[in-house]
């Protein structure tokens, strides 16, 4: 049996933690946090909004939509930056995005890749289909079809 060969550190240089500030993906950014202090790396964190949702009128009225969804951006920036304390406590190179998307596992793959990711930490809710019930739908897409190691958060 071949010997079990241990983690090179400088693999690990940029975590990405896909972000929609649920309990899971708040025990996902401290899993990312403690590796991060660990192999000094860079966190990045993304939340993508679905346009789809964005599209919705409440009564008929897309202006007060559009309010809720600058309410929701800006709620995220303000959880951002709580994070961002976070990460600087342990000296860790922290950023934080919003991008808007109706493919939310593909543009988290895409951004993975683009970025040269090195490591995908998120949470999982387990929303979804019977044969998903254990993982989300997005979850079980991005570690499926990641270039990167994916952790699942529970």
């Amino acid at each position: 049996m071949d010997s079990c060969q241990i983690v090179n550190t400088s693999l690990i240089r940029n975590i990405l933690v896909p972000f929609d500030n649920s309990k899971h993906a708040v025990r996902a950014f401290g899993h990312a946090l403690d590796l991060a202090r660990k192999y000094h790396s860079s966190i990045i964190l993304i939340t993508v909004t679905d346009e789809d949702q964005t599209m919705q009128w409440l009564n008929d009225t897309p202006s007060r939509q559009h309010g809720m969804d600058k309410s929701r951006n800006s709620e995220f920036k303000r959880i951002f930056k709580i994070l961002e304390t976070q990460a600087a406590k342990f000296q860790i190179h922290f950023e934080a995005m919003i991008l808007e998307s109706s493919t939310i596992a593909e543009s988290i793959i895409s951004f993975a890749t683009k970025k040269n990711i090195d490591y995908i930490v998120m949470g999982t809710h387990g929303n979804g289909m019977v044969k998903e019930m254990m993982l989300g739908r997005v979850s079980t897409n991005i570690a499926l079809n990641a270039h990167c190691p994916v952790v699942l958060v529970k």
